[in-house]
């Protein structure tokens, strides 16, 4: 138990590195007018605690919910057999404790409006057996199971433990209980002798909530009507459809101060996972004097692609556009709902307060194929200060900018082209498709493709999978400078395989293209060079106005003294993959350690990138709350010079937040590897983990013998020339 009031207490303080933020006294924000009924901020409600990372409901998961002031804890109320209450978050509990395991012989069905349910239900045992032998699980499988060791959660107790803090029940199934001599009404009753300002109750049954009026009768405790997600159910009370009781807010008045409906009935998704027009649900509710609440949010949903996997800016969609805001949102990420509403609303054209560079991976190849026009545009759009260009070269000596030298994974070359597949084993061990065996006019017969890690419900925006045109370096360099971006990145790669097989001159054409852009000859542009060859960052070393960077391309975990200073040598900063900067926990998606890499490096006076940062849940660690602000904040704090991300409009969101500076405001907090589990978890458990040794960086890892001579390139690097206009004059 104590462990878990610590990671509270670790959580809650938030310091902040000094050296990125502006200097300065921190002037209090103005409270702000919302579109809420009241005008008042958006309220967070964490659905069954922290329910995102612990198991629902349970007192791990209430105990660590971090939220901005106010945040509201949601526990679904339900029974005993012998009538105590419990905060359960499902009526059949089969997927949501070991019932099923514990007590095999307890299966039973019931009828549950008017549909059968068979499963296990709390009814059916006694609280001590509940309290003694069923362990809550984590509900959804993709989520961690690491903490199922709660015992379910009695309200009383719940109710005892969050004196200071605001509580919701929610009485799902009245009706049901009452069937079986249980009164929820009865339980309420009881329960607010032991904290009488509940906040908020809520039910989807009309007949419950009429009986609750006398009850809360003279206190603040505000009734809530809650919509199913299937709008076509009928109602228990009324026997009317919830969609028919929508349209009569009048009536729903009369018994409740607001609604509480899925996030779908105020935002719409079509089936190809776009946002449709927003209703006109909340404007109605408003008009009427009903508060409007909106449930379903987590941040490790199949977002709208509309989102582009940014949970935060789902959230803003329902408190921060121009025509409402709903009154409230129910999540299993509170932090993540809080970051929203307490920090990004209102900061769209807020100055920039944390001064970390931007560089894209790509451009914003979140968006839209990596190295296209148009993923370029938006990276610029989206407030990026370095845009990159990895360059690749055609047969032809075509200088052009592609993720991968391959060009199965980002283009369409597969289907016209995969006879001319071979296996280049110098490159990579599968067989591929590259960029040096075709001409530029060859590629360009071809389409850009939408390239992602993930597949599935986690795919990019197909809509956009083949959309855009591909880029010279010329024409990058030429769109840079007409958009007066601060910077570029020019990323060099097999440079020496190129030359001694290829005839092709690839840092020939970088110096060529940089010169004829005149980005050699002014320091307006920062000029980046990165490679993860050596003797590629030595040709940069005689112009002092571009920064070398190197790429440390395996995942190593420690760095002596020695092989940073002969870093220094060769680069100015390096680019580390994020997973580099922290060891983790048995393979179980939890960090442990933060390594030495980022320290070690600044000693050696070397900034460091950090990246590649991306939305999707799934590569983030689950301490950082399957949430990208959080992850991007605590690079940052562990001392990131820079951010790479495939994703720049929500790394410069975070870089504009309003809480940055504010002393008095919700702080991201800074979580230090390691955190989670050592308080979460028995310490003796964490002490017993052996990690396997750790993965040095060596010298050998990036540096390489001078690059071979190369023979003279037949053809000039002019044939992309007239594209530049075309491709980069209609943006």
């Amino acid at each position: 138990m104590l462990r878990h009031v610590l990671l509270v207490c670790l959580m809650i303080q938030c310091t902040i590195a000094d050296t990125k933020y502006k200097k300065g006294t921190a002037v209090p924000l103005a409270k702000r007018t919302w579109l809420t009924l009241h005008g008042d901020e958006p309220v967070v409600v964490a659905n069954g605690g922290f329910s995102g990372l612990y198991p629902s409901q349970t007192d791990i998961a209430f105990r660590n919910v971090f939220g901005k002031n106010g945040t509201v804890f949601l526990c679904d109320l339900h029974m005993s057999h012998d009538g105590h209450g419990f905060c359960l978050s499902q009526l059949n509990i089969q997927n949501t404790t070991n019932a099923a395991n514990a007590f095999p012989d307890r299966r039973k069905t019931y009828t549950v409006n008017g549909k059968e349910l068979q499963g296990w239900f709390a009814l059916d045992f006694t609280s001590d057996e509940m309290f003694s032998k069923l362990l809550v699980t984590q509900s959804i499988f993709s989520r961690t199971d690491l903490f199922d060791f709660s015992s379910p959660y009695p309200t009383d107790l719940f109710l005892e433990e969050s004196n200071n803090t605001q509580v919701w029940i929610n009485a799902e199934y009245p009706a049901f209980y009452n069937q079986h001599n249980l009164s929820l009404v009865d339980q309420i009753k009881q329960l607010m002798e032991v904290k009488k300002d509940i906040s908020y109750i809520s039910s989807p049954d009309i007949g419950f909530l009429k009986r609750m009026g006398p009850v809360v009768h003279g206190l603040k405790t505000k009734l809530m009507f809650k919509f199913p997600i299937d709008r076509s159910t009928v109602e228990p009370t009324t026997n009317k459809r919830y969609a028919s009781l929508l349209t009569k807010l009048s009536m729903i008045k009369k018994f409740a101060a607001g609604i509480v409906v899925p996030r779908e009935y105020i935002w719409p998704v079509n089936r190809a996972r776009h946002l449709k027009s927003s209703t006109n649900l909340v404007a109605k509710a408003h008009k009427q004097g009903v508060q409007v609440f909106a449930y379903g949010f987590a941040n490790d949903n199949y977002l709208p692609y509309n989102y582009s996997y940014d949970p935060q800016r789902e959230y803003l969609q329902f408190v921060d556009n121009s025509k409402f805001a709903v009154d409230g949102v129910v999540t299993d990420f509170a932090t993540s709902a809080s970051t929203a509403i307490a920090c990004l609303a209102g900061s769209r054209n807020a100055s920039r307060k944390v001064h970390t560079l931007i560089i894209t991976a790509n451009g914003a190849s979140g968006d839209y194929p990596g190295s296209t026009d148009l993923a370029y545009q938006k990276a610029v759009d989206d407030g990026a200060d370095i845009i990159d260009c990895s360059v690749q070269m055609t047969k032809n000596g075509v200088a052009f900018c592609l993720p991968s030298v391959d060009l199965i994974s980002t283009t369409t070359a597969s289907g016209p082209f995969m006879s001319r597949a071979t296996k280049v084993e110098a490159l990579q061990s599968s067989m591929g498709i590259f960029s040096f065996d075709f001409t530029w006019e060859e590629i360009q017969s071809l389409k850009p493709q939408m390239f992602s890690e993930f597949n599935g419900e986690l795919a990019r925006d197909p809509a956009r999978k083949n959309m855009g045109k591909f880029v010279t370096l010329s024409d990058f360099l030429e769109f840079a400078k007409a958009k007066a971006v601060p910077g570029v990145l020019i990323n060099i790669e097999n440079a020496a395989f190129l030359a001694a097989n290829k005839d092709l001159d690839i840092v020939g054409a970088v110096t060529i293209a940089l010169s004829n852009a005149t980005l050699d000859k002014q320091s307006t542009q920062k000029v980046l060079i990165m490679s993860g060859e050596s003797s590629v960052l030595d040709k940069f070393k005689d112009i002092p106005t571009y920064q070398k960077v190197l790429h440390i391309k395996k995942k190593v975990e420690f760095v002596t003294n020695e092989t940073a200073l002969e870093i220094k040598k060769h680069a100015d900063a390096v680019f580390l993959h994020k997973h580099s900067l922290y060891t983790q926990f048995r393979g179980e998606g939890f960090t442990l350690n933060l390594t030495n890499l980022i320290e070690c490096m600044h000693w050696a006076n070397i900034s460091v990138y950090a990246g590649t940062v991306v939305n999707e849940f799934q590569d983030i660690y689950m301490d950082f709350n399957s949430d990208p602000y959080t992850l991007i904040h605590n690079l940052i704090y562990y001392g990131a010079d820079g951010i790479i991300t495939q994703y720049p409009s929500t790394a410069n969101a975070y870089t504009r937040n309003l809480c940055t500076g504010n002393q008095e405001s919700y702080r991201i907090p800074d979580i230090n590897p390691g955190d989670v589990i050592t308080y979460a978890l028995d310490p003796k458990e964490v002490e017993e983990y052996k990690p396997p040794p750790p993965e040095y960086l060596e010298t050998k890892d990036f540096v390489t013998p001078p690059l071979p001579p190369v023979a003279a390139i037949a053809k000039k690097n002019d044939h992309g020339g007239s594209a530049s206009n075309s491709i980069f004059s209609l943006l």
